[in-house]
């Protein structure tokens, strides 16, 4: 599903606007007087190629919408294929009839098991799931798109994003789900390492990117740049919420869990002069107010 939206002059078609992301940058659009088309302020559904023609001008596409759950893919693996990457192939077909030059694809983490730390953008790809099959293989069209039209394409990585409203299948609202249910967080494994962005970072690297467009085709890692482990984490929580977690652990969860991700971002940094702002309490402060954690 999709929205258009208009900042000026510039229009910007954003697809998986309902979603995590997708819903919090549109919010951000509109704090920053860009406004919904009113002719165009409804649903597009982009898995339905004929919907994208009812669009009349885009500058500007930044594609958020897909199935996003790496379990759930190992379970349907083809709703997971079918919807990423005949949504992205509409999306760049739609931008080469319409002679749309500038594209943002939200990809994701592909690296599998790192080779080494931080990661950046030459280490292999070894995608370890459909989902992040899927991704790796909708950023090779966009490469393919972007060197046989003319369109400039930025490709993100996003390691893991957190804040209010986040996609209910990741750690941080699983975990505000356990902590509210019975107090107990269950993890895989000790010593597991995630790079955490908060959104408000994310959406202020959107920002810089559209301010300063690069040409080509481009990737970057984002994260925050460093890892922290989920103990960590909890241990965190247990201090905003002045209140003691309990921790298991449970191998059968994610029985195939990479250990450490941690980004590399000095190219993002040096390409957009961007850095992130907020740290992990910070961040998860302003996360656990949205999921009403503190009448527990």
């Amino acid at each position: 599903m999709a929205l258009l939206k208009e900042f000026g002059k510039l229009k910007i078609f954003v697809t998986g606007d309902k979603g995590f992301i997708g819903s919090s940058l549109t919010k951000t659009f509109q704090n920053k007087d860009i406004i919904v088309n009113e002719y165009q302020n409804k649903r597009i559904n982009i898995l339905e190629k004929e919907q994208l023609q009812h669009i009349e001008k885009v500058d500007t596409i930044i594609h958020l919408a897909a199935k996003t759950s790496a379990t759930s893919s190992m379970n349907n693996p083809y709703e997971t294929y079918y919807t990423n990457i005949c949504g992205t192939l509409n999306i760049l077909d739609f931008a080469r009839k319409r002679k749309v030059k500038r594209i943002i694809n939200i990809s994701t983490y592909v690296y599998g098991k790192p080779l080494y730390l931080p990661i950046d953008e030459r280490h292999p790809t070894n995608p370890h799931t459909p989902y992040n099959k899927s991704k790796i293989i909708s950023e090779n069209l966009c490469e393919y798109y972007s060197h046989d039209y003319g369109i400039n394409i930025v490709t993100l990585r996003p390691f893991y994003i957190y804040g209010p409203l986040s996609n209910s299948h990741s750690f941080i609202p699983i975990m505000i789900r356990q902590i509210k249910k019975n107090g107990r967080v269950f993890l895989s494994q000790e010593n597991t390492k995630r790079d955490f962005l908060f959104i408000d970072d994310f959406k202020s690297l959107i920002l810089r990117i559209l301010n300063n467009f690069p040409e080509g085709y481009n990737v970057y890692n984002v994260g925050y740049g460093k890892s922290i482990d989920l103990e960590e984490i909890i241990k965190i929580i247990e201090k905003i919420l002045n209140r003691e977690i309990n921790v298991h652990y449970d191998i059968s969860i994610r029985p195939n869990d990479v250990l450490e991700m941690v980004a590399d971002i000095t190219r993002v940094t040096n390409a957009f002069d961007w850095k992130p702002q907020t740290d992990i309490e910070k961040g998860l402060r302003f996360t656990l107010e949205n999921f009403n954690l503190f009448d527990v």
